[in-house]
């Protein structure tokens, strides 16, 4: 029953999550930015149940549960350094170099762009991971110097943005909002079969003789 309350938890929250991300974006049709914790929240939520079930299978299989235990963590290690820094939603390439531009300008650092990467005047050095075609981009900061500057950067790229709606890829929006209803659908169609089940009671005893009595065959009926 536990694991089944924690599948459904998990459907609500990383469907409402994506949901969320999606028809935010569709609605104010503008690029969105988003820390990578809050990704790295959503993979440790939706891998939880296996950790769950890790600890349900001590007693019972040790082997597969020590498994499970060590999965989970290593999962969320690995997604830790993967989801560093903040991810954009709804760009293109064209839209972050002159985004980049502009953002530095405001801040009045000169900057050289180089390949998956930013390197400014004062040493640091920014990782950009563009996905052109689907429309999002990763923004990491690689030295002390960079993180130093993170924070300023993605406010600046942030309201550069927000000035504008042209070239926006709509496209994640929407892979975010199908997807994200589809866990919603998915968690509904669970929840009415959990409460069909539990609506199927078994009968009281009493009743039961009586469903019985009246189901038998005449002779059996008569000499009960």
């Amino acid at each position: 029953m536990l694991a089944l309350v924690m599948m459904l938890m998990v459907l609500a929250l990383a469907g409402a999550g994506m949901m969320f991300v999606g028809v935010r974006g569709l609605l104010t049709r503008r690029v969105t930015v988003y820390s990578g914790k809050w990704l790295l929240a959503l993979v440790a939520i939706c891998f939880l149940p296996q950790f769950m079930n890790g600890l349900k299978l001590l007693g019972q299989v040790p082997s597969l549960a020590v498994i499970n235990l060590i999965m989970y963590p290593g999962l969320v290690l690995v997604f830790w350094f993967i989801t560093k820094g903040y991810i954009f939603f709804g760009v293109s390439e064209e839209l972050v170099n002159d985004a980049l531009k502009s953002a530095f300008g405001r801040m009045g650092l000169k900057h050289e762009q180089l390949l998956g990467s930013v390197k400014l005047e004062d040493g640091g050095i920014f990782q950009i991971s563009i996905q052109d075609w689907v429309g999002t981009m990763q923004l990491k900061p690689k030295n002390p110097a960079a993180k130093a500057r993170t924070k300023e950067l993605v406010a600046a790229l942030s309201e550069h943005f927000s000035a504008s709606t042209a070239g926006i890829r709509f496209l994640p929006y929407w892979i975010y909002t199908f997807c994200g209803g589809l866990l919603l659908a998915t968690l509904l169609f669970m929840s009415l079969l959990v409460l069909n089940s539990l609506g199927r009671k078994a009968p009281p005893p009493a009743e039961q003789l009586k469903e019985a009595v009246t189901a038998a065959p005449p002779g059996r009926g008569a000499s009960l």
